[in-house]
């Protein structure tokens, strides 16, 4: 708990590995000029480390945005909202990418949080976006 905007940077990029919770649309939100078309807004994956979990408080945020969504297309990859839900949830995955420090969560973030907001992840950081992602056979090791 506590002040949550310095604990790391956004000039690094990072691997983390967890369990899919979830995966949806995400919100109208600044990042992607308030779009309200689903498919011009990020996809937010929900990673935890404890899969029979059903607290939102210990969930990581990693999100793929249009942008990137387009560039894998080109790759032959469907990197929809749908098919990520479809291929991922319910499995360990990794993924690679640079940290973002989302403040417009600040009051939903355990972390961070101030007043009656619910609270739906862990922290104020986000891995956004995924550059890379692959499921894992396994649970990574600790």
């Amino acid at each position: 708990p506590g002040p949550d905007r310095a604990r790391f940077s956004t000039r690094k990029a990072v691997r983390v590995s967890g369990y899919v919770a979830d995966v949806k649309v995400g919100g109208v939100e600044t990042v992607n000029c308030k779009a309200k078309d689903p498919d011009a807004r990020d996809t937010h994956i929900e990673l935890t480390l404890e899969p029979m979990s059903e607290d939102e408080g210990k969930h990581l945020i990693v999100e793929v945005t249009p942008r990137w969504r387009t560039i894998v297309a080109a790759r032959g990859e469907d990197w929809s909202t749908r098919a990520l839900r479809r291929d991922l949830k319910g499995r360990w995955i990794e993924v690679t990418g640079w940290l973002l420090y989302d403040e417009e969560h600040e009051a939903n973030a355990t972390n961070t949080h101030r007043g009656k907001a619910k609270i739906w992840r862990a922290t104020v950081w986000e891995v956004h976006p995924i550059t890379s992602l692959r499921v894992l056979a396994r649970p990574p090791t600790r």
